[in-house]
């Protein structure tokens, strides 16, 4: 095994020269002189050479961005299947009578394959299916805690989970000023980074990596811990986990649970969960496997913790839409390590069900150590009649609102909207919803940006973007603008000119029309916006698109007849050049034609991942449970949708099952 000390000093020199090079070359002020650093890197260099350990992000590495026109499939020779799940301690105490077996962090990003054959990585590939997966090679070589070479020479198949740490995940969302751009939890982050044709934007946002078990090679090492710690040995990171052996209580394993999630807050861990495995590689062997996991090893899933509190009051934020969205604002209350102080109550119907008032003892939670969310009003009267004092004026324009419903499955959900056209806080969240990611994506446009940009006149529709570069020199002169940034901007625009018909609908926020909307629109007219407006013209009902209802007809063809609504469309159109949709239906796929309710999380893929692959099967997904979904998707944490479904007896598929049919 390589020397411990040699492996940290490694770490530690390319951690300390690499903020050198940062201090040097992008705020021009060296800690230490040209000397000093030449020396330190040629030790970085000679230790390399010493142990064959080379790291991913060393500065004797120059690694360029590859970028790749798609993602190949590859099967995997050795099914990357998930774990028997469970909530109660006792169930592992269970397996651990039958032989010595550890705990460890469940971290919650994407699992990958890493292939290394004499010392080199050759191949790294997403888990997907569990079957087949995509090659990411080219993004796993930016990693950070890839080594680029290591001593071991023999072929090493390994199994870990790619990652972005907390503090990185809270570090890129405070830069994106539009609510609706920011990443939801560091896991998709992590899942959209790992899957990026381009690999200097998995670089940039810092995607690192954790092995968590040995597929092939080192057959001499029967301890899968010791396995870890000769990863580490090579520059790997080092899972934290606990031995346990068979004598050991349960009590233990709570004790070391709880140290685990403890570890995972002060090192900034994405986790959902803990895991169990038999240490002994040889035992775990022989125990095979069902069709969905593996026998070896069970996962853990601790329930978020609610926290009490005091309501202090409840404001009012505006979207594009001039939804009014209810916040709730209470006692500072520590939760994960962090300080939480408000949490949304998404509508009306929400904060009426709780009966939600000043100085009412609340209890607040982190779902998933990520969303703050209020769980309970401990100070609520079921018998008392209960009014709900809702602002009668828009909090940014101060015109009058009004209340509006939506059907959610058999429930009415009450909305607040401004009824102003022209309310400065819509218009500005309509320019940030236009080049957010769903929409056009383009980089730049930030809602601060914007507001600069309306106040001097520059934006008035939201086709003006196009023409931003009319306006070069007065954009350099702007506070916090300079010749670069502007470049970037109009790079941006240029790139987002190539799009579809689906974004461009997005982008132009009609009223209930999202992305499977939009998708279910350009599938049925083939990408063709002319033929869409002629076939409007030409009296189209959309419910005969498949997924469509009456509300959502009437609305996107009442916005189309809105004269200042269609010439925008044309306006923005002009500038475009829109690309025709991919067939990928596979009508034999038991999802085709079926109408799909998806719910909970999912460890696979996102949610927003597995609606475009039922999309691209043919299925129609909608929101909301009726009498005429044919399936419910249902992963962990489901909501009042699985209760719908089972009362209306619709089949509920869960993952495993779910992977089996994609």
């Amino acid at each position: 095994m390589i020397s411990e000390e040699k492996s940290k000093r490694i770490r530690y020199l390319v951690e300390y020269l690499n903020k050198c090079s940062d201090e040097y070359y992008n705020k021009n002020s060296p800690s230490i002189s040209d000397a000093q650093y030449d020396a330190l890197f040629d030790e970085l260099a000679a230790l390399e050479k010493e142990t064959g350990i080379i790291l991913a992000s060393s500065p004797t590495q120059k690694v360029g961005a590859e970028v790749l026109s798609d993602l190949p499939k590859v099967i995997h020779n050795i099914p990357l299947l998930s774990l028997a799940k469970t909530k109660s301690a006792d169930d592992i105490k269970d397996m651990l009578n039958k032989n010595d077996g550890y705990l460890a962090l469940k971290i919650d990003g994407l699992t990958v394959e890493l292939l290394f054959e004499n010392g080199i990585l050759t191949e790294a590939s997403t888990r997907g299916d569990g079957t087949e997966g995509e090659l990411i090679t080219h993004n796993a070589r930016v990693f950070k805690d890839i080594p680029r070479a290591i001593p071991f020479k023999e072929k090493l198949r390994i199994t870990g989970e790619a990652y972005i740490d907390i503090e990185t995940f809270n570090s890129i969302n405070e830069k994106i000023e539009n609510d609706e751009d920011k990443y939801s939890t560091p896991r998709n982050l992590a899942a959209g980074s790992v899957r990026q044709l381009d690999s200097s934007i998995c670089k940039e946002r810092e995607v690192c990596f954790m092995p968590f078990n040995v597929l092939e090679g080192m057959e001499n090492v029967t301890s899968r811990t010791e396995r870890l710690d000769l990863l580490s040995s090579y520059g790997f990171s080092r899972i934290p986990s606990f031995n346990l052996k068979i004598s050991d209580t349960t009590e233990i394993i709570e004790e070391n649970i709880k140290k685990l999630k403890e570890t995972a807050l002060n090192k900034s861990l994405p986790i959902d969960g803990i895991v169990f495995f038999y240490n002994d590689a040889v035992y775990s062997a022989t125990l095979g496997r069902t069709a969905h996991h593996f026998r070896d090893g069970i996962a853990y899933k601790f329930g978020d913790p609610h926290f009490k509190t005091v309501l202090n009051k409840i404001e009012w934020n505006i979207s594009r839409t001039g939804q009014l969205t209810p916040v709730a604002i209470f006692d500072p209350v520590e939760i994960d390590n962090t300080i939480v102080e408000r949490a949304s109550l998404h509508n009306m119907t929400f904060i009426k069900d709780l009966k939600l008032k000043k100085s009412d003892s609340i209890m607040v939670s982190k779902r998933n150590m990520i969303i703050p969310h209020v769980e309970e009003n401990l100070s609520i009267d079921k018998e008392c009649e209960y009014i709900l004092d809702f602002p009668a004026l828009c909090p940014v324009c101060n015109q009058s609102t009004q209340i509006q419903t939506n059907e959610n499955g058999d429930r009415i959900i009450e909305v607040l909207y401004c009824k102003n056209p022209n309310c400065a806080g819509k218009n500005i969240k309509k320019f940030t919803h236009f080049v957010s990611k769903q929409a056009l994506n383009i980089d730049g446009l930030s809602e601060q940006t914007v507001e600069k940009f309306i106040k001097n006149g520059w934006l008035t529709a939201v086709s003006d973007i196009f023409l931003l570069s009319n306006y070069k020199d007065d954009i350099i002169s702007l506070d916090g603008f300079g010749e670069k940034s502007y470049n970037n901007l109009i790079a941006a625009i240029e790139n987002a000119k190539n799009t579809s018909l689906s974004n461009l609908l997005v982008a132009m926020n009609i009223d209930l029309i999202g992305k499977s909307g939009a998708k279910l629109i350009e599938d049925y007219f083939g990408g063709d916006a002319e033929k869409l407006l002629g076939e409007i013209d030409n009296g189209f009902d959309f419910t005969a698109i498949e997924g469509f209802g009456e509300i959502m007809s009437k609305s996107i063809i009442d916005w189309f007849n809105n004269t200042d609504n269609r010439n925008e469309f044309l306006n923005v159109l002009s500038y475009l050049t829109l690309k025709k949709p991919e067939n990928k239906t596979n009508t034999e796929s038991i999802f085709f034609g079926k109408r799909i309710v998806i719910t909970g999380t999912f460890e696979s893929f996102t949610r927003d991942e597995l609606s475009e692959k039922l999309t691209n099967l043919g299925a129609k997904v909608s929101g909301s449970v009726s009498g005429k979904t044919d399936f419910l998707l249902c992963g962990e944490s489901a909501g009042s949708k699985l209760d719908k479904a089972k009362a209306l007896s619709v089949t509920i598929l869960n993952e495993d099952e779910i992977l089996k049919q994609l």
